[in-house]
């Protein structure tokens, strides 16, 4: 094994210990609320655990489905952005996030790229030690919808 190789190791083993640190200090952000939406509390997002069973080719039918989401008692479900998925991801890889268990990570979803495209793409992680994703587009993908969670203003009276 190369210097380089050894620091690298290093390096991402000092992340791995610096957010697992972090997550025991302020616990992990992602929580199960036991119906089958994982809460993201950092970010303000409500994640669909489980995704869609169908795999959509048309941007129409990943929104029809949407439209009929009905999913702990929320209707305003949505796609998420590549930003917003690639922070789930990253909270994955580094936290672990044993509280929420979403299946098929892997897989392709439907999203809105950072042009505001609509499409079926799968992010595949680059670089552990950056967190960086690259998206790469697919003919086909499931919808894993999002919403954001509605913060209440609280004046004083």
């Amino acid at each position: 094994m190369t210097g380089h190789h050894v620091l690298g190791l290093l390096l991402a083993g000092g992340l791995l210990l610096a957010a697992a640190g972090s997550a025991l200090a302020g616990g992990p952000s992602l929580h199960d609320l036991g119906n089958g939406i994982c809460q993201d509390q950092d970010h303000g997002f409500m994640w669909q655990i489980i995704p869609s069973k169908k795999k959509f080719t048309d941007a129409d039918d990943a929104a029809a489905y949407l439209d009929t989401l009905n999913l702990g008692g929320y209707h305003d479900w949505r796609l998420p952005t590549e930003a917003e998925l690639t922070d789930l991801l990253s909270l994955i890889s580094i936290q672990g996030n044993d509280d929420c268990r979403f299946p098929r990570l892997d897989k392709a979803f439907w999203l809105r790229d950072s042009h505001g495209k609509t499409l079926p793409a799968r992010l595949e992680m680059e670089c552990f030690c950056r967190g960086d994703f690259d998206l790469v587009k697919r003919n086909k993908g499931q919808v894993r919808a999002v919403r954001t969670i509605k913060k209440t203003v609280r004046t004083k009276e």
